[in-house]
């Protein structure tokens, strides 16, 4: 009996801060006064795929009393840079407590090939994880908390290579994702997809998770991270699990003084 179990998680983070004569650490992105446009790595876009990486930050922001965000995550697929899956974020936030909130989606791709026989036929088999949303728009306020929340529809489907060449793409593997804007700049948004299939027990099961969020309550600090991790058990051979990840990067957005 085989047993298959496949994990997808996609995350998205940025970090800024601000502390007058001292440098700033990491992926740093200097943006003018009043809303200004940005892009990481540099000068990327939807339609420009970085050089080295499978993704693009990108989007508008306005900094002050009253702050807006627009950020935008593009995925782009492995084999067909053209192809893209977004996971973005509109806000308007008044003294950390969100005033609008809509989540952006769309698009199809799969960031990178996972191994299925990484020692017994490396680079033989391979999956390409592909992800799909649609959906979202404006959340919904509820009064009571000073919260947003909307869902949109996330899914996943399995492209099989063999040497190099797709042979099959799996059916769709349909979720919920859930994104909220709550008070002190807490912001995201998470999908999850989930399936198994088997006889007595699961042979294959799928897990795709994709998230978007700030970090430390600022809308200069957020996380992209995307990976997959797979577990096979097979008659004979036992239990095979491979943990790959695709995009784990921090960026800071940076106002001038």
């Amino acid at each position: 009996m085989r047993y298959i179990s496949i994990f997808f998680p996609i995350v998205v983070l940025v970090e800024a801060e601000i502390i007058p004569g001292y440098p700033i650490r990491g992926a740093a992105l200097h943006i003018l006064a009043g809303p200004s446009n940005f892009s990481y790595p540099p000068n990327c876009s939807k339609t420009a795929k970085p050089k080295d990486v499978p993704y693009c930050a990108t989007g508008e922001l306005d900094v002050g009393v009253k702050s807006a965000i627009n950020f935008n995550t593009y995925l782009f697929d492995v084999k067909d840079p053209t192809e893209t899956v977004l996971f973005g974020l509109n806000v308007t936030i008044d003294k950390g407590i969100p005033e609008s909130f809509e989540v952006l989606t769309g698009g199809h791709a799969a960031p990178g090939l996972v191994d299925l026989l990484p020692k017994l036929m490396p680079r033989v088999v391979e999956i390409a994880p592909i992800t799909y949303t649609s959906g979202g728009g404006a959340g919904k306020y509820d009064p009571e908390t000073k919260s947003y929340s909307a869902e949109f529809n996330i899914s996943f489907r399995a492209g099989v290579y063999i040497f190099g060449q797709k042979v099959v793409v799996g059916q769709p593997l349909n979720g919920v994702g859930k994104a909220w804007a709550k008070p002190h700049n807490d912001i995201g948004l998470t999908g999850i997809v989930t399936n198994s299939a088997g006889d007595s027990e699961p042979k294959l099961i799928f897990n795709l998770t994709n998230s978007i969020t700030t970090v430390n309550g600022s809308i200069l600090t957020w996380h992209v991270y995307s990976g997959m991790s797979m577990k096979m058990n097979t008659s004979g051979r036992g239990q095979d699990y491979t943990d790959k990840t695709f995009v784990n990067k921090i960026i800071q957005l940076t106002p001038p003084k």
